[in-house]
């Protein structure tokens, strides 16, 4: 087919159609090309970001270090499973007495390992005022103790309202052996 055998009315129509489909072509191309160019400056920050926080560990590697040695030093063996539930049932009979609440229901439940670090944990009831539940859990998670609240859940005494109740799982964690 040759253009001059076409009308001129026929050749703009040519010209229009050839015109336009070169133009979504290039909005298409343009596009794409922005769409990845905002991927790759979102690849390119997150990449950013690790690189400085493993640049900010690497300048702190001695604080790590110390650490990691007050770790060692610190943390408790586990000599005994059930020894070491009886002494964490005491220590939180005790801590919650101090605070003016009534701990009820203990149970020791069973010890688990992950990554050589034993977890013994007890499971119990706490009954009081809210200032003391904050007072035991202050009290209860000092750095050189190793105790962690696994799960609890608070509620209002519905006959009470300044008083509440509590159940929760607290572990202490141990050194790998």
């Amino acid at each position: 087919m040759n253009l001059q055998q076409l009308s001129p009315s026929e050749r703009r129509l040519i010209f229009v159609f050839a015109a336009l489909a070169f133009a979504l072509l290039n909005f298409s191309g343009v596009r794409f090309l922005m769409k990845k160019r905002s991927q790759i400056a979102q690849i390119s920050e997150e990449v950013s970001g690790r690189i400085r926080s493993l640049e900010k560990t690497a300048s702190q590697s001695a604080l790590w270090e110390q650490r990691a040695l007050w770790l060692k030093n610190s943390q408790p063996k586990l000599e005994s499973e059930a020894a070491a539930g009886n002494n964490l049932l005491n220590t939180l009979k005790e801590s919650a007495a101090k605070h003016g609440l009534a701990l009820s229901k203990p149970q020791l439940a069973t010890s688990r390992s992950e990554n050589g670090i034993t977890a013994v944990p007890v499971q119990f009831e706490l009954k009081g005022n809210w200032a003391g539940f904050c007072q035991f859990l202050i009290d209860l998670q000092a750095p050189d103790r190793f105790v962690v609240v696994q799960q609890a859940r608070l509620r209002v005494d519905s006959a009470d309202g300044t008083q509440m109740y509590g159940d929760f799982t607290v572990a202490k964690w141990f050194a790998p052996r």
